[in-house]
């Protein structure tokens, strides 16, 4: 069979695929994929072998368009099972709290602590309002600082910790 035949075959049964690959397939973004899929599985049996067209070829596309979604539907539950699992081990690898974590994080916040304790003591006191769920307006107004001051506090203050914290090895 030639191609032009082969693409005028494929074009005169589209809509049939679509409408089998609606009906399987719910999420509209893949039907187009799929509909593609099916139709180049139609274009390379008919282009490998010098095959006629069978008697009833409705029910053969369809049949084809069935396959190849119900395929599809497969690989995705594969792919979303690996990835379940993949997210599964990681989050048991997470949340093991062996002695070594422990160890780790106490010494992590002792050191967040001391280097908290560096900090200025209105700067410290904007970082505790600020931690409590203060917005910078609500902290400036309770301060009784400006806007700019305060935000400039935090920034500097979380700066000056983040370059302690990197320079002991913390972070």
């Amino acid at each position: 069979m030639d191609k032009e035949t082969i693409t005028q075959l494929i074009e005169t049964h589209r809509a049939k695929i679509i409408k089998v690959t609606k009906n399987i397939i719910k999420n509209p973004s893949l039907v187009e994929d799929i509909v593609q899929d099916a139709s180049i599985k139609i274009y390379t049996y008919f282009q490998k072998r010098d095959y006629e067209i069978p008697k009833n070829i409705e029910a053969w596309v369809t049949i084809l368009t069935k396959n190849t979604a119900y395929d599809h539907l497969r690989k995705l539950k594969r792919h979303q099972e690996v990835h379940q699992q993949v997210s599964d081990e990681y989050q048991q690898e997470k949340t093991l709290d062996t002695p070594e974590r422990q160890l780790i994080s106490k010494e992590q916040v002792q050191h967040i602590n001391q280097v908290f304790h560096l900090l200025d003591e209105e700067t410290r006191e904007i970082f505790i309002l600020r931690n409590k769920g203060y917005s910078y307006q609500e902290i400036a107004q309770l301060k009784n600082l400006s806007l700019g001051k305060v935000k400039t506090k935090i920034f500097r203050g979380r700066k000056k910790m983040m370059d302690h914290l990197i320079d002991k090895g913390v972070l």
